[in-house]
């Protein structure tokens, strides 16, 4: 994204001016760099609107806990004659400040850099009466100075600066300093200690999302093989977080129990150190190969470690025996633990994976710097002190697609279908066109006996990912094509049919992969009877359905209160910043948040790619089949690869099994599915509500624009 600044002025209804900004964005649809003007403020909007200080306020364990500590520690430090003169570090809305004081503390003092929010800080102190007691200083901890900002040490810090890799935020970083500058050398931290948990796994599921496999036809002979700097590899260290209670138990086998693999002391004044590796031997608990590891945290608020709150997935949980007593059955039992999308789990891939025996030894291999964190394993016990550098992607596969792209080229029903497609299709005479972007399925081609191939593949790692697989594979009669001009006249009057996943990297939403519609009608006079032409899919249709999600619509849902504070001010902030900047669908991976269908999915559009140049408006209602709260809607793609309606030949990026009103969905793992998420939950009624809809769909523009009202 580009901006530019115009000489443009606006003049609002209070006479304030704004400066407006030409902001330049890619039309996934329409693949054309468009220019529109927003007001200067957009990017303080979009900022505010993609924080996400709302889920963290809507996590009532970290609220309550963090609540209790302050209360236990600030009445302890009393009961010593101590006072209570308190940091807080990245203050947010000033909630943990608030607690503070009700707490009893001496004095507080927040600190908040990013400005939108502390300047909602600041208001939100005020309304609470509070202002006069806390002093707020609006840049970064690292900033401060004693006899400047702040008249003395802190003997209290409360601070969170944690993510889901504990240290992704730069936590090590900033204790260390707000220690050598700003803390007492008797200080007490909140929270005190943390300890990091780590599993060593075995997934088939899991561990297509970072490896290409073999491609076969449907008789399972081998059409594609990854080339040598694929299948050697190392891939990415970075984490891939996922909410890994959602993750099917049936899809991963534990190879080892959970690890205490690091400990971080918050409370004590030596520095923290920026790097370390931990080395241990560990004896497989079954059968399997050491795919991945599973990470995640648990910390301790208090000195005694009293009041510890742990972010590990349900089956690991500490407390899941007594949080199942007052949730089970009403929520299923993976959501019966606090749920948080701020503090997720990671899954880690492991560059070699070992094949492992029932009580075989091997050795884990935990590493980490000031912000991340990776792993390895080896055969036997002779590498426990070694060090491991963190690894790097060399084949380009890891840096060019995403986690979800690369587990979809592996997904085997829906290469299936394509294949089923394409054997269908191909044969000796066929001159193939492929449209999409790293298009396999379409290479592949020419081992089922395509005359010739051309692929269109505009972007270069893109491009170059196709040359090595076809290199790899000794394929002939393939060109790949960096423009659409480098095709030439001749060779578009050859094809006799067009293929594609379709999918692009521009896109995010599923319908952005319309753009092959957009790029067939760019080609359609350059083929004699392009109507006659086959092509596959020949269209699409969007679905979607009602939801209640369990927990998703949090991070869009107004806080109100918190812990008996007024944060109205902070929600009117960010439902303007989501009113201005937000889209009203976005993507998620809506298999990681568990949703009950109110009704039964329907229609919303349907386009044909041979006429995909058609506007369409278009309207409805969902009646309501399943009493209880809509806070979501939830729209995907169907691919239509021919004209037979079987459901064979039909490739979802929605859920995997039919829909049943009133249960939960299960949706497909390897695409984010679009949704709408609502500002209120609202109450629905079978029989009595439903949902109304209307689509513009206006393709020259590459705009599809949704808006959804329950009644």
């Amino acid at each position: 994204m580009y901006s530019l600044y115009s000489k443009l002025i606006k003049t609002s209804s209070i006479g304030t001016r704004y400066m407006a900004v030409f902001t330049q964005i890619l039309n996934p649809i329409s693949g054309q760099n468009e220019w529109a003007a927003k007001d200067d403020t957009y990017d303080y909007y979009q900022e505010v609107a993609n924080a996400g200080f709302g889920d963290m306020l809507h996590d009532w364990e970290r609220n309550q806990k963090y609540y209790q500590a302050l209360k236990k520690t600030i009445a302890h430090m009393h009961s010593l004659g101590k006072k209570a003169h308190v940091l807080d570090i990245g203050t947010g809305t000033g909630i943990l400040s608030m607690m503070a004081v009700s707490s009893g503390a001496d004095s507080v003092t927040a600190c908040e850099a990013f400005l939108p929010m502390a300047n909602c800080a600041e208001q939100i102190l005020e309304a609470n009466g509070m202002k006069d007691k806390i002093k707020l200083i609006k840049k970064r901890s690292t900033e401060i100075e004693i006899g400047v900002d702040m008249p003395r040490k802190a003997n209290l810090l409360v601070t969170e600066v944690l993510d889901t890799e504990l240290i992704g935020e730069g936590a090590i970083g900033i204790y260390n300093h707000a220690h050598a500058h700003l803390l007492t050398d008797d200080v007490i931290c909140i929270p005190s200690k943390a300890v990091c948990f780590a599993q060593v796994v075995s997934s088939h599921l899991a561990a297509q999302w970072n490896s290409m496999k073999i491609l076969a036809n449907l008789d399972g002979d081998v059409l594609l093989r990854p080339p040598k700097e694929i299948s050697e590899c190392k891939g990415e260290a970075n984490l891939h977080d996922v909410q890994l209670s959602q993750l099917p138990l049936e899809t991963f086998r534990p190879i080892t129990q959970p690890l205490e693999i690091f400990q971080f002391d918050f409370n004590k004044k030596e520095p923290r150190a920026s790097e370390r590796h931990c080395n241990m031997e560990a004896k497989a608990s079954s059968v399997g190969s050491t795919d991945l590891v599973f990470y995640w945290w648990e910390i301790a608020l208090d000195l005694e470690g009293e009041i510890r709150l742990s972010c590990a997935p349900f089956w690991a949980h500490p407390h899941l025996k007594e949080m199942a007593a007052s949730e089970y059955p009403a929520k299923p039992l993976s959501n019966v633990i606090p749920w948080r999308d701020h503090w997720m789990q990671a899954i880690y891939y492991v560059p070699k994976p070992l094949n492992l025996q029932k009580d075989d030894t091997f050795t884990l291999l935990c590493n980490h710097d000031e912000y991340s964190l990776w792993f390895d394993v080896s055969i036997g016990t002779n590498e426990l002190n070694k060090k491991v550098p963190r690894h790097q992607c060399s084949c380009r596969m890891h840096l060019t697609y995403s986690r979800s792209r690369i587990g979809q080229m592996n997904e085997s029903i829906r290469n299936k279908r394509y294949m089923k497609c394409l054997e269908e299709k191909i044969n000796e005479s066929s001159n193939v066109l492929v449209l999409g972007d790293s298009c396999l399925l379409g290479l592949a081609s020419v081992k089922l006996g395509a005359k010739s191939v051309i692929c269109y593949e505009p972007q270069q790692y893109s491009r170059e990912f196709l040359k090595g697989i076809a290199k790899n594979n000794q394929l002939e009669n393939v060109k790949i094509a960096q423009k659409l001009g480098d095709i030439t006249d001749d060779e578009l009057q050859a094809v006799n049919f067009i293929f594609a996943e379709p999918y692009f990297l521009t896109s995010i939403l599923p319908w952005d992969n319309f753009y092959f519609g957009t790029l067939l009608m760019q080609l359609k006079d350059k083929f004699h009877k392009f109507e006659e032409m086959p092509i596959s899919p020949l269209g699409a249709k969007i679905y979607c359905v009602p939801l209640e999600f369990l927990d998703l619509h949090k991070i869009r849902s107004p806080v109100k209160e918190c812990e008996g504070f007024d944060l109205r001010l902070f929600d009117e902030m960010v439902q303007k910043s989501i009113s201005v900047a937000q889209a009203k669908v976005e993507a998620q991976p809506l298999w990681e948040y568990p949703g009950k269908a109110l009704a039964k999915e329907q229609v919303i559009l349907q386009v044909d790619f041979k006429k995909f140049d058609q506007m369409q408006s278009l309207k409805g209602s969902i009646p309501i089949e399943y009493t209880s709260s809509c806070n979501g809607i939830a729209l995907w793609v169907d691919w239509l690869l021919d004209s037979t309606g079987n459901p064979k030949s039909i490739v979802s990026s929605g859920p995997t099994e039919p829909i049943e009103v009133g249960k939960h969905v299960k949706w497909n793992m390897f695409v984010r599915q679009g949704v709408h998420l609502m500002s209120q939950t609202q109450q629905v009624v079978n029989g009595k509500s439903e949902v109304s809809w209307e689509v513009e769909f206006k393709p020259g523009k590459g705009l599809i624009d949704f808006n959804f009202i329950v009644k």
